[in-house]
């Protein structure tokens, strides 16, 4: 935080310099005056009721030099005019425009800036310049420039709108760079720890400020309603730490990481912190990387990015639809494309809006909004179409499940791309139901155009039976891989050797696991299960300081059958007291 008792402003230093010249002037004037009471002294003491300064004049003149005499006749002009001089300079300065104490009136910018500097408004983020900025600023600018000069180009897509925000919370609008090192200003970015979206929150604290995350959306990639909840989230952190360069920390690591680096280092002072290897590099280095951004973005041209195209800023109308309504026919209301609906809703996980969700906003291009609800609200009930997701059961039929929620099997066919009437239980359909009352669905061909109905993303999908590799590519992650295989991640680490570690490479082959394998081998294990029920049964409590180990070692059986016979894992926590089954 700036002081800004030490803030100056243009107005207050044309002030003082406007005294300052008047008391120069004013000194010569007295020094003037001391000249004529001397001479004035010797007048009466020498030549009593005569002119003195004439007769001095003629003295000096004839006594000097020449060079001497003609100066002092100058300074005999200027004392006779002493009474003037003031006179001229106050004349002098009301013409310029001041006012009768010698003060200029204030311009617009200098109000402006003395305004700024009492509300704390412009340097509210302090910015500071050391040899870590200075590292990183050059670091954008070459070795990362293009990675810099895309997010530039994007950020004028949401910066009005997030420093807007930002302001209304009383945070310094500097932070909504904090977007820029985080997600380069993209609403679907992803990291190795699961965050996502442009400010980058993980579930559990997206959860917390209010962001809704399920199958159908996840309003961590909408760019208002994140900014909205990361400005709770920074204030609350100021509010905790009081100091943004903390807040800003404790955002990337966690603010009982940086809660824990205060009482190791007993110092609540960033930089200090920064010193030692408690905080993890990408924490050590996430302030100067903002303080970095922060500088290049303000003067973009002074550090080499020119010729940036940005991206024009975030406008839409809103349209309250009351169930879920296909972005096809949104698009097909507004009169545009439907990736115009797509760009503007990067929440929406499917294709349509979420069911059963009372008017719900979804964002339209700006200037549609009023023709796209007038177009929806005309549309015949037959026509007006929202969908259900139905989980097959076992007898399930597609005759049975038209009946059930009033609607036709061809259109349960056509929405969900299937080619016969067989379905295997324990799979999703899509059933396209009226909005409002009974009976078939009508799908418009001009909102609905052949091909474009969209299947389901979360069908099971089928593996090879045998074991298969994987070539990791650019932006691949853990997480990635194991759900577009239909795997754990944990599975991935221990086949791979990974350990705890998520660090992955392009290029890299990581070996992938056969479901059927795990299936066979389960089968195995509840065949040696029922064996080991022909064993004798013992029931042991566990004392203090027990494990899995001990009591495996103690009574000659192995750690897995523990793990088997009680359906624990290797890292649940055992408890004195607790009983385990096992067969010897």
């Amino acid at each position: 935080m700036i002081n800004t008792s030490r803030f100056i402003s243009i107005s207050s230093l044309r002030q003082l310099a406007l005294v300052g010249l008047s008391l120069l002037l004013m000194l010569f004037c007295l020094s003037c005056s001391g000249i004529n009471s001397q001479v004035a002294d010797v007048s009466d003491e020498h030549f009593p009721g005569e002119t003195v300064v004439a007769e001095i004049s003629c003295a000096c003149i004839c006594d000097g030099s020449p060079d001497e005499n003609a100066w002092l006749a100058v300074a005999q002009s200027e004392v006779l005019e002493r009474e003037s001089t003031l006179t001229v300079l106050l004349n002098y300065l009301e013409d310029m425009g001041a006012s009768s104490a010698g003060v200029l009136p204030p311009t617009a910018a200098d109000v402006e800036i003395e305004t700024q500097a009492e509300t704390g408004a412009r340097y509210h983020f302090p910015l500071v310049m050391n040899a870590k900025v200075d590292h990183f600023i050059s670091y954008y600018s070459t070795v990362n420039n293009r990675f810099m000069h895309r997010s530039l180009a994007r950020s004028h897509r949401y910066l009005n709108m997030m420093r807007r925000v930002l302001r209304a919370h009383e945070i310094p609008e500097e932070l909504a760079y904090m977007v820029l090192i985080e997600s380069g200003f993209t609403t679907h970015a992803y990291s190795h720890a699961r965050a996502c979206g442009p400010w980058q929150f993980i579930s559990s604290t997206g959860r917390r400020y209010g962001l809704k995350i399920n199958s159908w959306v996840d309003e961590r990639r909408d760019p208002v309603k994140a900014t909205y909840a990361a400005a709770q989230y920074l204030s609350d952190l100021y509010e905790m730490f009081g100091s943004w360069y903390l807040a800003a920390a404790a955002y990337n690591a966690g603010e009982g990481k940086i809660q824990r680096a205060m009482r190791r280092h007993k110092t609540d002072d960033f930089w200090q912190m920064a010193n030692f290897r408690y905080l993890k590099r990408e924490t050590r280095e996430y302030i100067p990387r903002l303080l970095a951004a922060i500088v290049i973005a303000k003067e973009p041209e002074k550090y080499g990015f020119v010729d940036i195209e940005y991206e024009a800023p975030f406008t839409y109308d809103l349209v309250k639809v009351a169930d879920a309504t296909d972005l096809d026919a949104l698009a097909w209301a507004s009169g545009v494309r439907i990736e115009d609906i797509r760009k503007l809703n990067p929440e929406l996980n499917c294709w349509c809006t979420p069911p059963k969700v009372k008017d719900y906003k979804v964002k339209v291009p700006f200037g549609t909004g009023e023709r796209c609800q007038q177009a929806l609200a005309d549309l015949p009930p037959a026509k007006r179409v929202t969908f259900r997701k139905h989980r097959i059961r076992p007898g399930d039929t597609l005759s049975t499940i038209a009946r059930r929620y009033h609607t036709g099997v061809r259109q349960i066919k056509d929405l969900n791309g299937l080619r016969s009437c067989r379905i295997r239980a324990g799979r999703d359909l899509l059933i396209p139901v009226r909005v409002s009352g009974r009976g078939a669905v009508v799908f418009d061909q001009q909102i609905y155009r052949p091909g474009s109905f969209s299947q389901l993303n979360y069908t099971q999908q089928k593996h090879s039976r045998k074991v298969s590799s994987y070539r990791v590519r650019k932006g691949d992650s853990l997480w990635k891989i194991a759900r577009n295989h239909n795997l754990r991640v944990a599975d991935i680490q221990g086949w791979n050797n990974l350990g705890r570690s998520t660090a992955i490479k392009p290029g890299q082959l990581l070996k992938l696991k056969d479901q059927n394998r795990v299936v066979k081998k389960r089968s195995r294990v509840t065949k040696e299960s029922s064996r080991s029920t022909q064993k004798k049964k013992r029931v042991v409590t566990l004392r203090k300081g027990d494990n899995l180990w001990r009591i495996s070692r103690r009574y000659q059986v192995s750690v897995a059958d523990l793990e088997r016979w009680n359906n624990i894992h290797a890292k649940t926590i055992l408890q004195p007291g607790q009983r385990l089954i096992l067969f010897r």
